[in-house]
């Protein structure tokens, strides 16, 4: 009987508990990668919540891109060196019927020291250089938890969001004749990472199983006395 009462009183706890909050959980999908999202307008397809997990708490869009850029100077001045600063930059915009969604924002820099133009206009030798680091991820993300975005992200289907990006160059260089040339590449896809809260049992439920387990101690108690 002692057994059976430390059982009700530890159910009784735990149900309380439960009904007091639901706990959140999070599910993520990916969406497609565009290779190249410098060139025209891009889709990335965005799974929608599955509402039969719970209510949608938050959705947090993340946008990532393999930025790749090649930076080219020449030294023209053909009296003194100089030092080029140079950098080439790149932005994605990601867009629903919402609105701006993410905006993402990368740049790789480089400072060229050259001596006076060599005579041959080739992006290498004493006057000229290359720089081609290879592959920068960057990322952005932001959190949305308004009604608006919560509708357009629940239900079946996908979020066909727009992806916009351009590209951009600087140079400067101490001389003032300076040959350059930028050549940049990147990528874009996008995680979207959905927190929901699980429907919890009414405390009507708990009711039920409490008032049952109750039953059952009075049955063991007339037993016992019997």
């Amino acid at each position: 009987m002692k057994k059976l009462t430390q059982t009700l009183v530890a159910i009784a706890a735990l149900s309380g508990a439960a009904a007091a909050h639901a706990a959140s959980h999070t599910v993520t999908v990916n969406s497609n990668v565009i290779a190249n999202a410098k060139i025209g307008n891009g889709v990335l397809d965005l799974t929608k919540f599955d509402t039969t997990l719970g209510t949608l708490q938050s959705v947090k869009v993340e946008l990532f891109s393999s930025f790749t850029p090649t930076l080219k100077v020449e030294n023209m001045s053909t009296s003194s060196g100089s030092t080029i600063d140079a950098s080439a930059s790149e932005k994605l915009v990601l867009s629903a019927a919402t609105g701006t969604l993410v905006v993402l924002q990368g740049t790789v820099a480089k400072s060229f020291v050259e001596e006076s133009f060599d005579g041959v206009a080739n992006y290498s030798g004493l006057s000229g250089a290359t720089y081609a680091p290879g592959a920068t991820l960057f990322s952005n993300s932001a959190v949305f938890s308004d009604a608006g975005t919560l509708s357009l992200f629940s239900g079946a289907g996908a979020v066909h969001a727009s992806l916009v990006g351009t590209a951009s160059s600087a140079f400067n260089g101490t001389s003032g004749n300076t040959k350059s040339l930028s050549v940049t590449a990147f990528n874009g896809y996008a995680h979207v990472t959905y927190t929901y809260a699980q429907p919890v049992p009414e405390p009507e439920t708990y009711g039920m199983l409490l008032a049952g387990l109750g039953l059952i101690g009075v049955v063991a108690r007339r037993r016992k006395s019997a």
